[in-house]
């Protein structure tokens, strides 16, 4: 919903077209984007094919899911987006998670298990870009530093 309004600044009209008949983003991004008037939501609805010229995009083959209706929708771009679906999965120790399944972290991207950290679209954060995820990955790399040099105190002091 965030991408569709910020697409209204570069384009007369923006089509949501979502296969659901309802949003699962913050109700205040939904109302933002149901006050815009550049936002057109087209619901039960799913892309069979992008179609063009060889040059550009013309239109959009859509299917209703619910009705089986198939319609033709004239545009001059598309952008694609699926929605977010974190791999939080990746290691077998259980870390604390949001119920997005984003793995929660501090400001040092350490997990709840000592000498884990993570970074990027997978750590509970507001944004997922990847700008965010440079930023993380170096904070991870240093605090992961001082986890080890830590570490290699206490082992060479006996504690």
């Amino acid at each position: 919903m965030e991408e569709a309004s910020f697409l209204t600044k570069f384009g007369s009209k923006v089509y949501i077209i979502h296969r659901r008949d309802k949003l699962r983003a913050q109700k205040i991004v939904q109302q933002r984007a149901f006050d815009n008037p550049k936002i057109e939501l087209i619901w039960d609805s799913i892309v069979e094919s992008i179609n063009g010229n060889g040059k550009q995009v013309t239109d959009l083959s859509l299917k209703n899911v619910k009705t089986d209706k198939k319609s033709t929708l004239e545009v001059g771009a598309v952008f694609v987006f699926i929605g977010f679906r974190p791999n939080s999965n990746i290691t077998r120790e259980s870390l604390h998670k949001d119920e997005g399944g984003y793995i929660i972290t501090n400001e040092r991207v350490e997990t709840s298990i000592k000498g884990i950290y993570a970074y990027g679209d997978v750590r509970a954060q507001l944004v997922r870009q990847i700008t965010n995820a440079v930023g993380d990955g170096t904070t991870a790399a240093v605090a992961a530093e001082k986890y080890i040099e830590e570490l290699e105190d206490k082992l060479a002091h006996g504690t």
